[in-house]
């Protein structure tokens, strides 16, 4: 009974523990993750991430005239289309070179980041995919 019981005790001091490392921390975009778009290695993952966020924020009323692209982590024209569309559509700010970058990556983790929260990157699964400057 005894042994039983040390280890419900360990196994539950585990699982605060781990509970705690995870809650606890703070979730930051990657300022490391690497570009996206022609001529580089585009991971799934990443794509994904570009298309779902540039289709939530055209679903939010944002790039007006901009075609919903397809979510399956595929890197083609129409993904590349909607990449240069939405850069066109910030007036100037971002070149419209068709490659998510840094600053692309800002202004889609900000416009289509369901999980954004105002002041910060928020809990989103996109962060550690999309290149950012923050």
């Amino acid at each position: 009974m005894p042994r039983t019981l040390a280890r419900r005790t360990a196994l539950v001091a585990a699982a605060t523990a781990l509970a705690a490392t995870v809650m606890g921390g703070t979730a930051n975009a990657s300022t490391s993750a690497p570009y996206i778009g022609n001529g580089y290695t585009n991971n799934t993952h990443a794509v994904w991430c570009v298309q779902r966020m540039i289709n939530y924020a055209i679903d939010r009323g944002r790039y007006w005239g901009v075609a919903k692209v397809a979510e399956d982590g595929a890197w083609g024209p129409k993904t590349r289309q909607a990449v240069v569309d939405v850069q066109k559509g910030t007036g100037g700010s971002l070149k419209a070179d068709g490659i998510v970058g840094p600053q692309t990556g800002d202004m889609l983790m900000f416009e289509g980041d369901p999980y954004y929260s105002g002041g910060g990157a928020g809990n989103g699964y996109c962060h550690t995919y999309l290149p950012t400057t923050y």
